[in-house]
C-alpha cells in the first residue's frame, strides 16, 4: 500500500489547523439548501503483483439539503494514474460518480457524523478482454460498471458556510457476464461482483439564503414489520448464467431495544432456478438476516447503518457424479447452507403516522464454507474460505406499533 504524499499530507494539516482555531459557536443552527465543494480522493485497486494499491484522484461534490439532516448529494471523482490491467475488472484511469441520500446521524453544532447511500457508475479507460481477431486473442477497451456506494463519514462545520469532511465507503461494483465470437469459437467469461474502498478529503462552501434550523420531531413506534420484496445481484456458482439479478420476496421485522439501535431482520426467498449447480451453490435461495440497524426517525424520514449476520441456503448444490451404462452422467444434489454478513444502509419514510416505506441497500458478504463431492466413489474436496460479495436491494411497507 502507498502513502499519501507528503505534500498533501502537509497541505490537509494546515487546513485542518486553520479550521480549528476558528471556533464559532453556532456553525449549525443554520444551513443553505446548496453545498459545493471539492475533495482530494483515493481508490483501492490490484497492483501488478496482486497486492492492494491506493489510487490518487480529485473530484467535486454537489449537495442540495432538503433540511438540517438530510440532503440529495453527487460525487464525481477522477483518478489520472494508469492502475493494473485486469482481467474485465480494472485497468488505465479510473472515474467514478455516484448520487444519492446523505444523512447526518449524530449532529452538533460544529462536527456532524453521517451515514452515505449512493448509487452510480465506475468507469476504466482500459480492462482487458477477450478480441475477436485470433492473432491478437486478447484486447483493450473501456468499461464502465454500476457500482453501490456506501459508506460514511465526518463534517466539520467552521462556519455557516464553510464545511470540512472526511469520507470513506465501500463500493461493490457490477462486473457482467462478457462473450466473443470468432471464427465460430465463442469465448465466454463469467461475471463478478468486486468491492473496492474509497476514502476523500474535501471542503465546500454553501452559498444561498441561511435557513433556521426547524424542529425536530420524534417518530412513535416500538416495534414493526411487514412484507419485503427483494433484488439480489450475484454470481451463480456453476451457473452458465454467470451474474444474474435474482427477485424476491418475503418479511422484515424491526424492535428497538436501546435509544437509537434496533434488532433487526429480514427473511427472504428467491424462487427461481439455475439450470446446473456447483458444490456451494445452486437452485433457490433461502436468505435469513438477524442483526443490529442504528440511526435516527425526524419528522417523516430516517435512515440506519445496518450489520447483520446471516445465511444463505441453496436448495440444489452439487453433491455426487455418478457416470451411468452408455456413456450418461447422474448428478446428485443437496442443500447448502453459508454465512453471509449484510452491511449498508436503510433509508425510510413516514407517510402517516403507523406507517413505514423502507429501502434497504447493500453489500451482502457471502463466505462459502468447504465442500465435498462424490465424483464415481473418489471424494473432492471444494474449497471455501473466499470472501464473494452480492449487491441487494429490498423494498418493504410496514407498520409501526
Amino acid at each position: 500500500m502507498k502513502n499519501f504524499p507528503r505534500t498533501g499530507l502537509e497541505y490537509y494539516a494546515t487546513l485542518l489547523f486553520v479550521v480549528f482555531l476558528a471556533q464559532p459557536a453556532k456553525a449549525q443552527d443554520q444551513y443553505t439548501r446548496v453545498e459545493i465543494g471539492g475533495q482530494f480522493s483515493t481508490v483501492r485497486q490490484s497492483g501488478s503483483s496482486g497486492s492492494a494499491i491506493n489510487y490518487y484522484g480529485y473530484g467535486w461534490r454537489f449537495d442540495w439539503n432538503f433540511n438540517r439532516r438530510f440532503a440529495f448529494e453527487s460525487q464525481v471523482d477522477f483518478f489520472p494514474q494508469d492502475a493494473t490491467r485486469r482481467f474485465l475488472t480494472q485497468g488505465g484511469k479510473t472515474a467514478e460518480a455516484v448520487f444519492g441520500l446523505r444523512a447526518k446521524v449524530i449532529q452538533t453544532r460544529q462536527f456532524a457524523l453521517f451515514g452515505l447511500v449512493r448509487p452510480g457508475l465506475f468507469h476504466f479507460t482500459n480492462v482487458l478482454d477477450y478480441g475477436t481477431n485470433p492473432a491478437n486473442p486478447v484486447i483493450t477497451r473501456p468499461a464502465t460498471y454500476f457500482t453501490l456506494n456506501l459508506g460514511g463519514g465526518i463534517a466539520y462545520y467552521a462556519s455557516p458556510r464553510w464545511v470540512f469532511r472526511f469520507d470513506i465507503e465501500g463500493n461493490p461494483f457490477r462486473v457482467p457476464n462478457d462473450s466473443v465470437s470468432s471464427q465460430g469459437v465463442t469465448l465466454r467469461a463469467a461475471g463478478k461482483i468486486e468491492d473496492t474502498t474509497r476514502l476523500s478529503f474535501g471542503v465546500a462552501y454553501r452559498p444561498g439564503e441561511l435557513r433556521e434550523n426547524e424542529s425536530e420531531t420524534k417518530v412513535p413506534g416500538r416495534i414493526e414489520g411487514g412484507p419485503l420484496f427483494s433484488t439480489m445481484i450475484l454470481a451463480r456458482e456453476g451457473s452458465s448464467v454467470g451474474v444474474r439479478t435474482e427477485p424476491g420476496a418475503g418479511a422484515y421485522a424491526s424492535w428497538r431495544f436501546y435509544k437509537v439501535f434496533y434488532l433487526d431482520g429480514d427473511a427472504l426467498y428467491f424462487p427461481r432456478d439455475t439450470n446446473n449447480s456447483g458444490p456451494h451453490d445452486g437452485g433457490q435461495i433461502f436468505q435469513g438476516l438477524l442483526g443490529v440497524k442504528g440511526g435516527i426517525r425526524r419528522n417523516h424520514f430516517g435512515i440506519f447503518g445496518k450489520a447483520r449476520p446471516g445465511l444463505n441456503s441453496y436448495g440444489q448444490a452439487l453433491a455426487s457424479i455418478t457416470s451411468v451404462p452408455g456413456g450418461g452422467t447422474s448428478y446428485g444434489y443437496t442443500r447448502s447452507t453459508n454465512f453471509v454478513l449484510d452491511l449498508g444502509g436503510i433509508v425510510e419514510f413516514y407517510p402517516g403516522e403507523r406507517s413505514t416505506l423502507r429501502i434497504e441497500l447493500g453489500d451482502t458478504h457471502i463466505y462459502w464454507g468447504t465442500r465435498n463431492v462424490n465424483d464415481n466413489g473418489v471424494i473432492i474436496a471444494s474449497d471455501g474460505g473466499k470472501l464473494r460479495h452480492s449487491i441487494q436491494f429490498m423494498f418493504g411497507y410496514g407498520w409501526r406499533f
